[in-house]
């Protein structure tokens, strides 16, 4: 997958990817080949997936026919222009996990999640700015066929998701956490300091 990868990398960088159907079969379908989906096989990866709302590009089916994992092409530098739409096709079907690309740009996302859609992104992955290898890694972890179907790659997302969900909240919490012990310190923390100063 490496190597596919660094090829995937050198054609973005010469501009070989110039709307939303050659990255679709440039980059995404042969990425998909690689993680163990059968791309010809309309039971597996079903393209211009149907919903209520329109049409998503591709539908990635565990279970013949039923879509576990939506994802969703733009043209190159547009990778977050879908992500409404995206997770509009997602509630209307009940899909668990979403993935917007720009064939450099990867954004995993946790519809379900609460927040706005920046805070349901579980990863961002920009293939240009990371090694094949932890390319291949993240790709894997989210997309490869046998971790989708045994439900591992799901598992993965929801755990990435409340993780990254916590990381938010101890953030926003923080600096009224440190006023609180700056202006009402507690004893212990007193003494623990003192300790340490001396």
């Amino acid at each position: 997958m490496e190597e596919l990868i660094e090829k995937i990398c050198f054609r973005l960088n010469q501009n070989a990817y110039p709307n939303e159907a050659a990255i679709s079969h440039g980059v995404v379908l042969p990425l998909l080949r690689e993680l163990g989906w059968d791309v010809t096989d309309p039971t597996e990866i079903i393209p211009e997936y149907s919903t209520g709302g329109g049409r998503v590009d591709f539908a990635i089916c565990a279970t013949p026919k039923k879509p576990s994992i939506f994802i969703e092409v733009k043209g190159v530098g547009r990778s977050l222009d879908g992500d409404r739409q995206l997770f509009e096709y997602a509630f209307h079907e009940g899909v668990p996990f979403c993935v917007l690309t720009d064939g450099k740009d990867w954004n995993f996302y946790f519809p379900g999640g609460q927040g706005s859609y920046d805070e349901r992104r579980i990863y961002r992955l920009q293939i240009q700015d990371r090694s094949p290898l932890e390319c291949a890694d993240i790709l894997s972890k989210y997309l490869d066929k046998q971790r989708v179907r045994s439900g591992k790659a799901q598992d993965d997302a929801i755990r990435d998701y409340r993780d990254s969900a916590n990381r938010r909240d101890a953030k926003r919490a923080l600096p009224q956490a440190w006023s609180e012990l700056v202006n009402e310190p507690e004893e212990l923390l007193v003494d623990l300091l003192s300790e340490r100063a001396e």
